[in-house]
């Protein structure tokens, strides 16, 4: 059996995964109380040697953490942790390792929840290269991320009359039959080792197969109207000067990225979507360099300081519109939505760039029980954090990667 042949039967719908997945009626799983995960990561990892060292509810925040100041209750800052990342495998942190885990923590609460909403998941990225651009994976195949804001834009708010709608989704149902068609006749040419990889590939398409008939109830039901974002301002107290303001505030790469969180934002607040991943690497082209310069440099150790800080503020930006949102249950959109970020890796002095140790994770919303706090779990993997989140969406699970307990959020 030729390796052409199964790509050319797999290919059209390789990355079927990352279409739009529409609902059926609304279940009891609107009443929990966590309805929306956000994970976003920043590729290059954080600089760790500036983060706080105390831990506890009382903690000092770092002066480049300052614009997460007015949020302290809504998020809780884990550090010292391990994910096993490097410069290969920094954006498989939301996955832990696809040969044990098939599905990447976005994927599987979309896969809990996603049919309660028009999109079942949306996955973007922006940087200003175009490498390690996969964060999310599903049945093992990555997931396509949107790389353009304009068709982040189109995905979550184009208003299509029915008529398309109706021609984009019975030319969606003719190449899944036909995939599967092909997909069945390979059964009678592969060996035993084989069949087994080709059940899951037909699992993978019947469940695509229920998704897209999920579509066609969403046809008739009316859309928000939705303006595109317009470029946001970032306040920050750590970034004063004009030249810092420019290079990491205004910078046409910070802007997007801010675009970008503000449609998501939007699309939580019109239920357009509940689960998102976003993926960056990189404010310019000396973000790059400016990590593997940190082991001998003060200034680069400084610069990458002030990167962190431009990344807070998009956190924060973000914070602020879920706080200040009100949600049908009387609480707000932050009560309501768990945001995870974090850095796949870490830069520091000692251990230098790309390093799999001390990563830092952003867990805020869903008023868990530690906010407000600094949480050290030294050595811990930071798939526990995301098999107790797992469990917060009602999703039970022994294990996920490399998680070896579940921990108190």
């Amino acid at each position: 059996m030729k390796r052409r042949e199964i790509l050319k039967s797999a290919g059209c719908v390789l990355f079927l995964p990352s279409l739009e997945s529409f609902g059926r009626n609304r279940t009891d799983l609107d009443q929990a109380d966590v309805k929306r995960l956000f994970c976003v990561s920043m590729g290059y990892g954080f600089f760790t040697d500036v983060l706080p060292e105390t831990g506890g509810a009382d903690y000092t925040f770092s002066e480049h953490m300052e614009p997460l100041a007015k949020h302290r209750e809504h998020f809780t800052l884990y550090s010292k942790m391990k994910f096993g990342g490097d410069h290969v495998r920094d954006h498989k942190c939301f996955v832990g390792n696809t040969t044990t885990n098939p599905d990447s923590l976005d994927q599987i609460v979309a896969g809990h929840i996603g049919h309660l909403t028009r999109v079942r998941n949306v996955a973007t990225f922006i940087s200003h290269a175009h490498h390690h651009i996969v964060a999310s994976w599903r049945n093992r195949l990555p997931v396509m991320p949107i790389q353009s804001t304009r068709v982040l834009f189109e995905t979550l708010f184009a208003r299509t009359d029915r008529k398309t709608q109706e021609r984009l989704l019975a030319h969606k149902k003719s190449v899944l039959d036909g995939s599967l068609e092909e997909a069945k006749s390979l059964m009678t040419q592969v060996s035993g080792q084989d069949r087994q990889r080709l059940e899951e590939y037909f699992a993978a398409l019947r469940e695509s197969e229920r998704e897209l008939n999920k579509s066609i109830e969403w046809l008739s039901k009316p859309q928000d109207v939705v303006e595109f974002p317009v470029a946001p301002k970032f306040e920050n107290g750590f970034l004063t000067t004009d030249v810092d303001k420019k290079r990491f505030l205004e910078n046409p790469r910070q802007i997007q990225r801010g675009i970008a969180f503000d449609m998501i934002y939007k699309a939580f607040r019109f239920d357009i979507t509940r689960v998102a991943n976003f993926y960056m690497t990189g404010l310019d082209n000396d973000h790059h360099i400016t990590t593997h310069n940190v082991p001998k440099s003060e200034d680069a150790r400084t610069s990458l300081t002030k990167y962190d800080s431009s990344f807070f503020s998009l956190l924060s930006n973000f914070y602020d519109k879920l706080s200040s949102t009100q949600s049908e249950s009387g609480g707000t959109l932050m009560d309501e939505t768990v945001t995870v970020a974090t850095g796949n890796n870490s830069v520091s002095q000692r251990m230098g760039p790309h390093n799999g140790n001390e990563i830092p994770v952003f867990v805020a919303g869903g008023k868990f029980s530690n906010h407000g706090g600094h949480v050290i779990r030294k050595g811990e993997t930071t798939c526990d954090i995301y098999l107790s989140i797992l469990q917060k969406f009602g999703i039970q699970r022994e294990q996920f990667g490399n998680s070896q307990k579940n921990i108190q959020l």
